[in-house]
């Protein structure tokens, strides 16, 4: 059943990612939701499965930067565009497979400290989906630093970064909270 649902993640993340749906456009601003099966995975299946769906949403990112980048700044996740192929890698993967993992211990955490499952859903989803935009950000600045990214950087984690935690906020539990009760259901995680 984990490979199933890791597998099926998988292919949410490629849709989201190859092709608009994985992007609300609300000019001039772009608030995507790409990293939300991420965290879907690393609450419901633990910090393994969300390190490995990060991973696949790194090397998908670095996919769509190099094969259909969006914008200018989209290349520097390319490392067979940007020049610099080793800090792109990095730009890349190291992020997003923290997101997976950072998500699924945050929810481990909360979920003992709070006793509220709900809440624990939406609390990790904010904060991984916080700390997975200032790591990408300052990543850029870091390995980056000939670009003038200041202005960026402070620009995209105001209102853009706002709006994906409110996303991934309702999303994750509006999908979480059922399947999590469903998977006990059916007896294939504890409680």
């Amino acid at each position: 059943m984990r490979l199933a649902q890791l597998a099926m993640l998988i292919a949410i993340q490629a849709i989201l990612t190859f092709t608009p749906l994985g992007f609300i456009m609300i000019p001039p601003i772009s608030i995507t939701i790409i990293h939300i099966p991420v965290i879907i995975g690393a609450v419901t299946m633990g910090p393994l499965f969300g390190g490995i769906l990060g991973a696949s949403f790194g090397v998908m990112s670095m996919l769509k930067a190099t094969f259909a980048a969006a914008s200018p700044a989209d290349i520097i996740f390319s490392p067979f565009i940007s020049g610099a192929p080793v800090q792109s890698l990095i730009l890349c993967v190291v992020p997003r497979i923290l997101l997976g993992v950072i998500a699924a211990w945050l929810f481990i955490g909360l979920k003992k400290l709070i006793k509220n499952e709900t809440a624990s859903i939406g609390l990790s989803a904010g904060i991984a989906t916080l700390c997975h935009s200032a790591m990408v950000l300052g990543l850029m600045w870091f390995l980056f630093d000939s670009l003038p990214l200041k202005e960026v950087f402070a620009t995209m984690m105001s209102l853009n970064c706002l709006l994906e935690i409110a996303m991934a906020v309702v999303v994750g539990m509006a999908v979480c909270k059922p399947l999590l009760v469903y998977l006990r259901k059916q007896k294939l995680i504890q409680k």
